[in-house]
């Protein structure tokens, strides 16, 4: 299973291409809620419907199943260039309500046309009706839903949610689980939070969704650098970003939050920790790292927080470093807690990945500007006046289907640094 959602599932139509394609395939994928294959477009409409119902997803036309086991893709058959049309035509006349019908694309692979069918969940007038019947995605299936699932399908529809693409205050850390509010850091709030947040509806039927133990500990293997000593020890990228902060301070492993948690909340943190008294001139400067999740509307609803946490040493923070914690935030929740979270909740990892929200924030209540913090030398000449309060934008969702991170982040801090009344920002490169 693949740690990131394929490109396939969000890339830009124009952009779904033959290398796209065969790299996918490479994958040898199982079908799932969101992944199914066809020899041919005659069976395809009914799980179009049943993706439409459900989590949307990918159908690949022109693809055999494996003779050994019929959920992997086998042998390239390919189809016709009319049966895009006939594929269309036969939604168009089986769907209710009519009018609605998915991407499909065709690409040729090794000289064989194939149909790119790709359900997008959002666009959906549900519930979708298939021949007079409501279908569903099971993992790797069709279903029939039954009359209390049409029903929830209806009421989704009635207050189906809005997705904004402007940032939402709600996961700004000076909202939502501020640090200086935890008894952790009271005696010393952190100077600078670093987030990056996404929230992902889960469309379940089957009652609600909790964290369970194996669920929780998939996250932190996630997080954490292969060991044979069974600490959960930050990877690699973390643990150069917390040396570079302080090298001579100890670094925790990844362990649980016992002061808030329950079935559907978790906090998970590692890295130097806290400070137990106010900050002193000659106190070292340290980082912290915390992944929160939290099941909302009665476990609906996934959000996931990924922080850093700074103590500064009462100096302000290298203009480079804290454009390095953007990226790093942004990383561990696009490569590590969200595709480990979605197959553990939803059975599939192979979903497109949410809005990623990226906030910068003070930590304490008594700052009042980031400028107190940051170093701006990068940003140039600032332009105008006004607060430099926070900082929030979204990465451009094209970028981050692409796995174009570091220009992703990069995007979103040209947005905050105009926001700031910075014109013309200079960043370093960030890659993977």
């Amino acid at each position: 299973m693949p740690n990131l959602a394929h490109p396939l599932f969000s890339t830009p139509v124009a952009a779904i291409d033959t290398e796209v394609v065969r790299d996918f395939l490479a994958l040898k994928l199982e079908e799932s809620f969101t992944v199914d294959y066809k020899r041919g477009f005659e069976a395809a409409a009914e799980t179009v419907a049943a993706m439409a119902n459900s989590y949307g997803g990918v159908i690949l036309i022109g693809v055999d199943t494996d003779p050994q086991d019929k959920n992997l893709p086998g042998d390239l058959v390919g189809v016709k260039a009319i049966d895009k049309d006939r594929l269309v035509s036969k939604m168009a006349t089986t769907f209710d309500p009519p009018g609605w019908t998915p991407d499909v694309i065709p690409v040729s692979v090794d000289d064989k046309l194939l149909l790119v069918v790709r359900i997008d969940p959002d666009s959906v007038p549900r519930p979708l009706f298939h021949q007079g019947a409501v279908r569903i995605r099971l993992d790797g299936r069709n279903a029939t839903a039954d009359r209390r699932l049409v029903q929830l399908l209806f009421q989704q529809a009635a207050v189906a949610p809005a997705f904004a693409y402007a940032s939402d205050p709600r996961f700004a850390p000076d909202q939502h689980g501020a640090p200086h509010f935890r008894s952790t850091y009271q005696a010393m709030p952190p100077d600078l939070v670093v987030r990056a947040a996404a929230c992902r509806p889960l469309r379940q039927d089957l009652g609600r969704l909790r964290l369970h133990g194996s669920t929780i500990d998939a996250l932190i293997r996630s997080l954490s650098a292969p060991s044979a000593t069974g600490l959960h020890a930050l990877p690699e990228r973390l643990h150069a970003f917390a040396q570079r902060v302080n090298s001579q301070q100890f670094q925790e492993p990844w362990t649980i939050d016992t002061e808030h948690g329950h079935a559907l909340f978790v906090r998970l943190a590692a890295g130097h920790a806290p400070p137990e008294k106010p900050a002193r001139p000659g106190s070292e400067a340290r980082v912290r790292l915390e992944c929160t999740v939290s099941l909302t509307s009665s476990g609906a609803t996934l959000e996931v927080f990924s922080d850093l946490l700074l103590w500064t040493n009462g100096q302000k923070v290298n203009d480079d470093l804290w454009i390095q914690a953007c990226y790093e935030a942004v990383r561990a929740l696009v490569h590590d807690a969200l595709p480990t979270l979605s197959l553990e909740l939803l059975g599939t990892a192979a979903l497109p990945t949410p809005p990623i929200e990226l906030h910068i924030s003070p930590g304490g209540k008594d700052v009042s500007s980031l400028r107190d913090i940051l170093n701006p030398d990068l940003l140039g000449q600032r332009t105008g006046a006004g607060d430099m309060r926070r900082g929030s934008d979204f990465l451009p969702e094209e970028l981050v289907a692409a796995g174009d991170l570091g220009s992703a982040v990069t995007a979103a801090l040209r947005n905050i640094a105009l926001d700031w009344r910075y014109l013309h920002p200079q960043f370093p490169p960030l890659h993977d």
